[in-house]
Parts: C-alpha cells; sequence; structure tokens
C-alpha cells in the first residue's frame, strides 16, 4: 500500500522563516506601542470629563421648610392662581352662543352669572364644567318653558332647571320674570 503524502515531512522552521517572523514582530512593536498610549489618553480625557460634567451639575436645592403662616399663605396664593386661570379658561363664547333663544321662543336675556363654582370630584380637583345663572323674561309663560326645553336640549348643558319665576304686575309685554340654573360641560 502507498501512502500519498502532499506535505514536506519537515515542518521545522527554517532559519530565514524565523528571521521573518522577528522582523514582522519588531515592525508591530511601535504600533502596539502607540495603541496603548492612545488608550492612556483616550482614558484619561474621559476620567477629566467626567470630573467635569460631574463638577457643571447643579447640586440639589432644597427648599427650606416655611412657617406654618407663610405656608398658609402661600397656599392661599395658589388657590387664588388657580381660581384666576380657571376663570379665564371659561368657554364664555361657547356658553353665549349656546343660551341664545331660536326666533320662535320670545324670550330676553336679562342677565348671565358664570361665578358658579365648579362642581368638585371625590378628590377635590375642579371638574372641567360649572353653572351658569340666567335671568330672562318672556311674554307667555309657554315662551318660558319653552326657553326651558330648548336649552336642555343643548349638547353643552347636563342639566338645566327653573329656579324661580314670578310674574311682574305692570310689567308690559313681559310679564314673566324668571331666573335658571345650567350645568354646564366641556
Amino acid at each position: 500500500m502507498t501512502h500519498l503524502n502532499f506535505l514536506p515531512r519537515t515542518t521545522q522552521p527554517t532559519g530565514w522563516r524565523l528571521a521573518l517572523l522577528a522582523i514582522g514582530v519588531l515592525m508591530l512593536l511601535p504600533a502596539a506601542a502607540n495603541w496603548v498610549t492612545q488608550l492612556q489618553t483616550v482614558s484619561r480625557l474621559e476620567a477629566r470629563l467626567n470630573a467635569q460634567t460631574a463638577a457643571a451639575q447643579p447640586a440639589h436645592l432644597t427648599r427650606p421648610a416655611l412657617a406654618p403662616a407663610q405656608q398658609h399663605e402661600l397656599d392661599q396664593q395658589v388657590k387664588a392662581v388657580a381660581e384666576a386661570v380657571r376663570q379665564l379658561n371659561l368657554p364664555v363664547t361657547r356658553l353665549i352662543k349656546a343660551v341664545v333663544a331660536p326666533a320662535d321662543v320670545r324670550v330676553a336675556l336679562l342677565a348671565l352669572d358664570l361665578n358658579g363654582q365648579p362642581p368638585q370630584d371625590s378628590a377635590g380637583a375642579a371638574i372641567p364644567s360649572g353653572a351658569l345663572k340666567i335671568t330672562a323674561e318672556a311674554e307667555t309663560a309657554q315662551d318660558m318653558i319653552n326657553y326651558l326645553a330648548f336649552l336642555n336640549q343643548q349638547p353643552m348643558f347636563r342639566s338645566v332647571y327653573l329656579i324661580k319665576h314670578e310674574m311682574a304686575a305692570g310689567a308690559g309685554e313681559r310679564p314673566y320674570h324668571f331666573q335658571l340654573e345650567a350645568q354646564w360641560r366641556q
């Protein structure tokens, strides 16, 4: 039987191969030294950057505790600002458009009062809605009832109810004076 072997039997490196390997290693030594120097420079710069970033961040400021009287005054100011913002955010234009009576209901609006306090949820936060008091007068009781029905059909109002009404003696053509309260929602 014959063995075919294509590799030479001598696998020992010869002198010129060792010399070539040594030259390659010697040529790579400066590149390796340069790489190590660059790595040290990068880590040193990162450490400086981290130190500068930590120094540049503001320290957490703690607010000193206020005296109870000062805290109460501050709470009152916050409530006043919240009420002012609530008043500024009222949908006045939409409310006025919603209360204007159609032509077939003969009612004259005398006053609108938006100062009703907004209802509050169980947590005490104001719900985006409120009460609108309407003072008006009509020629007949039927016009007064038709206006109340008209407001109840408006999608902006949750409920509308008659608070009081009276017949004004000697009032001429508009003897029925009445007040309504409409609970509106946004």
